[in-house]
């Protein structure tokens, strides 16, 4: 599936965009190892990113989970970012929690936000949703200014509760509800 926003095309999990995912990732690893759980070599490779793709499309088939990877309109190409509703969850908690990266050469551009805002629209129409949670590192402020820009709200702050870097690091917890829900 695909779908645009004014800059953007998002396209959702598909092994033929295997190339492309773990070039993203391959690309990127250094960076997102500053904000992301640790991942061992395989996942650096082209079957593990397959394997990944296909996981996600069945996901998605089964509306467990949604994932999207997003690309500018003047370069269809090259994968800019990737974006995630895992744990779709229906009755009664109508939840998922959301995910979210965009490569370190694209970031500052509004590019993050609005394929967020996007992909949280259509996740919204295929899947009965209410609430979407997030957690973010206390020292990531671009990704904060990202779900505030979204209409997230922080609820709370998490003490060591996830692993990154080899240690417990400390997160915010924010939500956003989706008012036009009806059971």
């Amino acid at each position: 599936m695909t779908l645009e926003t004014d800059r953007l095309i998002l396209k959702t999990s598909d092994t033929e965009m295997t190339d492309q995912v773990f070039k993203y990732y391959y690309d990127n690893r250094d960076f997102f190892a500053k904000y992301e759980p640790s991942r061992d070599e395989e996942y650096y490779t082209f079957d593990y990113q397959y394997a990944l793709l296909r996981q996600e499309a069945g996901n998605m088939e089964r509306l467990t989970g949604a994932y999207y990877y997003y690309y500018l309109k003047v370069d269809p190409e090259h994968i800019i970012g990737s974006i995630s509703f895992s744990r779709i969850r229906k009755d009664p908690y109508f939840s998922t929690i959301f995910g979210y990266n965009i490569d370190y050469r694209f970031q500052g551009q509004g590019y993050c936000t609005e394929a967020c805002r996007g992909a949280m629209e259509h996740v919204m129409e295929i899947a009965p949703i209410h609430r979407i949670d997030a957690r973010v590192l206390t020292d990531n402020a671009k990704s904060i200014r990202v779900l505030e820009r979204l209409g997230f709200e922080k609820e709370g702050f998490e003490k060591a509760s996830i692993l990154i870097g080899g240690e417990f690091r400390d997160h915010l917890r924010y939500a956003y509800l989706n008012e036009g829900f009806e059971v």
